[in-house]
């Protein structure tokens, strides 16, 4: 615009978003990235340009497609969450954590998942899966304790690795057969493996009740 002689020009200011607020950008550009292109064609470039920033942005944060991915996956779509289900029961706990991961895996598709993880498995880090095995073993420590407390669970059976075995089945399907879980295999890995290794059998639950019923 020319005004008085002088000439000033009209600039549009584009504010780099950053912070918070770039992750959020950057996390959603994964997940529509995944619809679109899947894992194997996942494009971080594409991923830059919808968030509205540059490559190397996102490189300094997350060096590879495995870790962008994997953090927008914590961040927005945590496959256990951080509180224990409380059906009522040590079967209904354990088939709802498991019937979740079973719908993470149908949400996000086999693709992605087996591909994510054939990667995650190369990274050096081995502190990625840390804190997962961290808050799984939290979670079936206090579904433990409560059926030991109904009686369900022998406490003297227990181990740390028996605890694990639901998680750790679950992750041998997943990362070594790269098979999706299916109703069957949860129902066979609480019901015809795991259960009968750590609950109370009928004696010891009638030997238990007797003690708890009082003398007359």
């Amino acid at each position: 615009m020319i005004s008085g002689g002088g000439t000033s020009q009209t600039k549009t200011v584009v504010r780099r978003r950053r912070g918070k607020v770039l992750e959020a950008a950057i996390f959603e550009a994964v997940f529509q990235e995944l619809v679109r292109a899947g894992y194997v064609n996942f494009s971080i470039e594409r991923v830059a340009s919808r968030a509205g920033t540059s490559k190397p942005v996102i490189y300094r944060r997350w060096p590879t497609r495995a870790r962008l991915v994997y953090a927008a996956l914590r961040a927005n779509r945590p496959v256990v969450s951080a509180e224990a289900p409380d059906t009522g029961t040590v079967r209904g706990d354990v088939m709802a954590i498991l019937n979740r991961v079973s719908e993470m895996v149908e949400e996000l598709t086999p693709e992605v998942v087996f591909g994510l993880i054939a990667e995650l498995l190369h990274e050096r880090e081995s502190s990625l899966f840390a804190d997962v095995h961290e808050r799984n073993a939290k979670i079936m420590k206090e579904i433990l304790t409560r059926g030991i407390g109904r009686g369900e669970i022998a406490a003297e059976k227990l181990t740390p690795r028996l605890a694990a075995l639901p998680f750790d089945l679950v992750r041998y399907q997943l990362m070594v057969l790269h098979q999706p879980l299916s109703a069957q295999d949860i129902e066979e890995i609480v019901d015809s493996i795991f259960l009968p290794l750590v609950r109370t059998d009928a004696r010891t639950a009638r030997s238990r009740e007797s003690v708890k019923r009082p003398r007359t």
